[in-house]
């Protein structure tokens, strides 16, 4: 079961008021629509971004049953501006970002999100991709090795990134590599004996890369909070939940440009982090790193 991460904290700085309208830009199972729906009553306004379609449409059915009109959405939020046009919504008050990764996703799409169950090698948001769309199998199975080893030292922060890369190469000399569990097992086989015991699994950060290389995930975050301060009304709260260093950098040098130039106030000067309770109760609280700001 997917449990959104920093709920109480997300609420605080969102801070979503009666008769408002309010973006979840990627509002998965809906842990943080409910409470943010709750808040905003019957005269508000959610309207719920997704892009996986499947996902979207049993979000929408138990959100509906709430009580602020649900707009929902099927996109990538880094399209954010476009998509509200779309649907005749030119300002809004307030954004909410979680670019955590979906544990409905991983455990129920099936399109290779893990290493822990032997699915074909996806790795899209997209639940019915086009034959052209970029997939795990052709990142794998036709990237050369230099373009392997730098997504994954770059995106995963893979100390062995080289090796991996290597190993990958000459494994689809034999065969396409077609299933995770192919794919993991060329990756443990590929480190040190040593590495294959740390705290994480091996492929763990291999994985992660792939996965952002194929949905494009750096861009979209860049893309998405444009977007997002273009519809914020004055006053209106951006809130942004990162669980990679990565993504965390960009929401930070983005939130605080807006600072420097006087267009927005910070809420948070450092990022907000879930506490001891919280991490205890759910594993990815742990990396999670929460930051936000009005605009002026």
């Amino acid at each position: 079961m997917h449990i959104s991460v920093l709920p109480q904290e997300t609420l605080d700085f969102l801070n979503p008021q009666k008769g408002e309208t309010i973006v979840d830009a990627t509002v998965d199972g809906g842990g943080h629509a409910v409470m943010i729906c709750k808040k905003l009553g019957e005269g508000g306004m959610l309207v719920a971004i997704d892009e996986d379609s499947l996902l979207l449409k049993e979000t929408f059915a138990n959100l509906s049953k709430i009580g602020p009109k649900i707009v929902p959405i099927n996109g990538n939020f880094r399209h954010i501006e476009n998509l509200l046009n779309g649907e005749g919504i030119a300002k809004v008050d307030g954004v909410l970002f979680d670019f955590g990764m979906s544990s409905n996703q991983i455990e129920n799409s099936g399109r290779g999100f893990s290493f822990d169950r032997d699915e074909p090698l996806l790795m899209t948001y997209d639940p019915n991709p086009e034959p052209e769309e970029l997939t795990a199998y052709q990142v794998v199975n036709s990237w050369s090795e230099q373009d392997l080893a730098d997504i994954i030292f770059r995106y995963g922060e893979e100390r062995y990134a080289r090796r991996i890369a290597r190993a990958i190469i000459e494994a689809r000399k034999e065969k396409s590599v077609v299933t995770t569990y192919e794919l993991k097992k060329i990756i443990e086989d590929s480190v040190p004996a040593g590495y294959r015991e740390g705290k994480i699994h091996p492929a763990t950060r291999t994985f992660q890369a792939i996965r952002i290389a194929v949905n494009d995930e750096l861009n979209a975050v860049r893309e998405g909070l444009v977007g997002a301060w273009q519809v914020l009304s004055p006053q209106g709260r951006l809130v942004a939940i990162s669980f990679h260093s990565l993504e965390d950098r960009i929401v930070k040098h983005f939130l605080k440009d807006k600072h420097l130039s006087g267009e927005g106030a910070l809420l948070t000067k450092k990022p907000n982090i879930a506490g001891e309770k919280e991490t205890s109760q759910n594993r990815r609280a742990r990396s999670a790193k929460l930051r936000a700001i009005t605009k002026k």
